[in-house]
């Protein structure tokens, strides 16, 4: 930035020169015939270009490798504080964040750039307004006086472009948000017949975007016509009373071409001010949305995690304490298959696991306490709808790109037929949520992410309702023989699959605020759990 404004103010001084060492050379080569002065002249007017040129080149460079860095900067920081594990929940749509990092980040960015040709501006406009004053100072004062005036005039325009741009923003990111999550749900919405309904809300927000979008293109080019408006008449100002002063004998006529020549280039110094105020209003609209998202996604305050769940145990016990006071404990080391026949239990099963209601404790203590970047290596939950990224299966899986997966995982997820089927293996690519793979397929997925590494708790949620009965078989039985391995600490699956059910090591039939606990073959004798886990 420091560098951008030296540069460009080389390019001010050489614009501001240009102009009066012409009129120099009228006055003192031209005029009088005298040749070795027009060379001294053409010399010093070459510098005066060679700096114009060399100055505004390189310093518009600068300017623009700052802004972009800055905004590359700030993008970086929203997606950080996005994916931090211990941020706060904001409510703000995906398509409202994307907008953030995208359109917004390069709006409050955009003031770096103009903060550097405002500050040589300034400097031209000072530069200008003293060879004004030294040429004649009727001309000089005019041009002064005019020209805070006209400032005054332009900045009463800015608040309301403030104003617009803002709503502008705020439409565009709504919009965005809307058809993001439209897209989310399309194949629900086309199932139940709600797509129309769904368009019109999108179009509803797309025209709320497009309405501030007119009225804030309206506020700008008032103020933009404002200000040719104002240079013009600062122009005229500066014209008119040059020549009535040539015409008096006060003033040369190369005086008279160079305070025209600088009058003409003051418009531009001028209209960079006055554009650096409405950048500043629109960066600073755009620059109050991103903070307010960042201050209210802040990383929360949380205690160290507590000594009592040490990652290096190999497993932890898991409490589920549910909404209406039910106790569910699942044994550390243990495969504990939860079930309920009643389906309001079953939610707030759900509801416990999901952190919405009740409390969840790993070895006594509440989950909610531990620190959000040490839980992910106690705790995993997989969650029953699937969500997949673009890249590849592998990179699902795992996170990273290539390297070999262990076989136990690929048969226990059921993983190890995609690998088979496809032609390019775990490196087959994955579109974005999973659209070029069946349901039964990102579900494997899924379940093959859940199952590696090694946390020393997971909580799998339905893992196995978009396969077929034969591999939900294969799956169960991978599932044993991954559970004979060392260090696979505890798994709690919530299932009504009898397949499941049947290779857990303790199933817990939640009831009203009653439990029995026992393995499959045993429970089918309960009425009740035979009717929910017999298909």
């Amino acid at each position: 930035m420091f560098f951008s404004a030296i540069l460009l103010t080389c390019w001010a001084v050489g614009e501001t020169a240009v102009p009066a060492v012409i009129g120099l050379a009228v006055d003192e080569a031209i005029g009088p015939s005298d040749v070795g002065r027009l060379r001294l002249w053409l010399i010093v007017l070459g510098a005066a270009f060679l700096a114009q040129s060399y100055g505004f080149r390189n310093g518009t460079r600068l300017s623009w490798f700052a802004m972009n860095r800055q905004e590359h900067r700030l993008r970086g920081e929203i997606v950080r504080t996005t994916l931090d594990p211990a941020r706060r929940t904001t409510g703000r749509l995906p398509g409202e964040i994307a907008s953030l990092a995208s359109s917004d980040a390069d709006a409050a960015t955009g003031v770096l750039r103009q903060a550097s040709m405002g500050a040589a501006s300034v400097l031209g406009l000072v530069l200008c307004a003293g060879y004004l004053l030294w040429a004649d100072l009727w001309v000089g004062v005019a041009v002064l006086v005019v020209t805070p005036l006209s400032m005054v005039v332009l900045r009463l325009l800015t608040p309301h472009l403030s104003r617009t741009s803002h709503r502008q923003q705020e439409g565009i990111a709504a919009a965005g948000a809307s058809a993001a999550d439209v897209m989310q749900g399309v194949e629900v919405l086309r199932g139940i017949g709600g797509e129309y309904r769904a368009g019109r809300w999108y179009t509803r927000h797309s025209q709320d975007a497009a309405r501030a979008g007119i009225a804030s293109a309206g506020a700008s080019g008032r103020l933009e016509g404002a200000q040719v408006l104002v240079s013009g008449v600062v122009l005229l100002v500066a014209a008119g009373l040059g020549a009535w002063r040539v015409v008096e004998g006060d003033m040369t006529v190369g005086t008279l071409v160079g305070v025209l020549g600088v009058t003409t280039f003051f418009a531009g110094p001028l209209g960079t001010v006055v554009a650096f105020s409405e950048g500043y209003t629109r960066s600073a609209a755009s620059a109050r949305r991103i903070a307010g998202y960042l201050g209210a996604a802040a990383t929360t305050e949380t205690a160290e995690t507590p000594g009592k769940v040490s990652a290096d145990a190999a497993c932890a016990t898991l409490s589920l304490t549910l909404e209406d006071g039910t106790v569910v404990d699942c044994r550390a080391g243990r495969f504990t298959a939860l079930v309920s026949a009643d389906t309001a239990v079953h939610r707030r099963i759900l509801d416990t696991v999901a952190g919405e209601a009740g409390t969840l404790l790993l070895d006594g203590v509440d989950a909610r306490s531990l620190d959000p970047r040490v839980l992910p290596g106690v705790l995993r939950i997989s969650p029953h709808t699937p969500h997949l990224f673009a890249g590849t299966v592998v990179g699902n899986i795992t996170g990273l790109e290539g390297g070999p997966l262990p076989e136990a995982l690929l048969r226990a997820s059921g993983v190890d037929e995609l690998v088979d089927l496809f032609a390019d293996g775990a490196g087959h690519p994955v579109d974005g949520a999973g659209a070029n793979l069946s349901g039964g397929q990102q579900q494997r997925i899924v379940l093959a992410r859940a199952l590696a590494g090694t946390p020393r708790t997971r909580v799998l949620v339905d893992p196995t309702t978009a396969v077929d009965s034969v591999t939900e078989a294969r799956i169960a039985e991978g599932l044993r023989e991954l559970r004979a391995g060392e260090r696979q600490g505890t798994l709690v699956v919530v299932t009504t699959s009898p397949t499941l059910l049947a290779v857990a090591d303790e199933v817990v039939l939640v009831g009203d605020g009653a439990l029995r606990r026992a393995t499959h073959a045993e429970l089918l004798a309960d009425d009740s759990y035979r009717a929910v886990a017999s298909r």
